[in-house]
């Protein structure tokens, strides 16, 4: 008996460290993929895989929302005469979309809350992380409160995609394979020592 409740003791601290251990390992990559995430606006003619887009999708729907209200959609974009046009709805343009093999349109139900550009960002941001992960490039084009040609540039999306009224549009993310690479950022370049206060400015 004695015996057996050593090979336990011994079992359970040797799991202990094994879940210490990748615990450790998950913040290390995550920390990684943080710093790695760059805009990316130039891409190669290869298509994005369904199952990939999807997953990118999944991530952005897995966001937090206030009060758990999720009025956040996407609708993704891969016909090329479509993506010219919500590329063309900015006024100032955005290239990156025009580009791409596809674009996620962050979009959300504005009846649902009025905390719904908060909500978007953060899916958006989600988005942004899982194509890094994925290893496809990404870039954020912002739409809400920008000029399009006629109206705003979210209204006009909105026509070209069929978008009902009560939505708004808040940016549109540009997928793609990379055509460029770009060194992951360093907390000194990011001044992060600089940015960061514990408990007063």
């Amino acid at each position: 008996m004695r015996n057996l409740l050593i090979i336990l003791c011994f079992m359970a601290l040797f799991n202990s460290c094994a879940n210490s251990q990748e615990v450790k390992r998950n913040d290390t990559r995550l920390e990684q993929l943080l710093k790695n995430r760059r805009s990316i606006r130039s891409y190669t003619a290869q298509p994005i895989s369904r199952d990939t887009l999807q997953r990118i999708v999944n991530a952005g729907a897995f966001a937090p929302s206030s009060y758990g209200q999720n009025p956040v959609e996407f609708v993704v974009v891969e016909d090329k005469a479509k993506l010219a046009a919500v590329a063309r709805a900015k006024r100032i343009g955005a290239p990156s979309v025009r580009d791409a093999a596809a674009a996620i349109v962050v979009i959300a139900d504005t009846s649902k809350g009025e905390l719904w550009v908060e909500d978007a960002s953060v899916a958006a941001g989600y988005i942004l992380l899982a194509a890094e992960d994925l290893g496809i490039g990404a870039c954020w084009n912002q739409i809400r409160d920008r000029d399009g040609q006629r109206l705003s540039a979210s209204d006009e999306i909105k026509q070209i995609l069929g978008i009902p009224s009560q939505y708004e549009v808040l940016c549109v993310v540009a997928l793609g394979h990379k055509a460029e690479n770009k060194a992951a950022r360093t907390e000194r370049e990011q001044k992060v020592q600089q940015r960061t206060h514990f408990e007063r400015f």
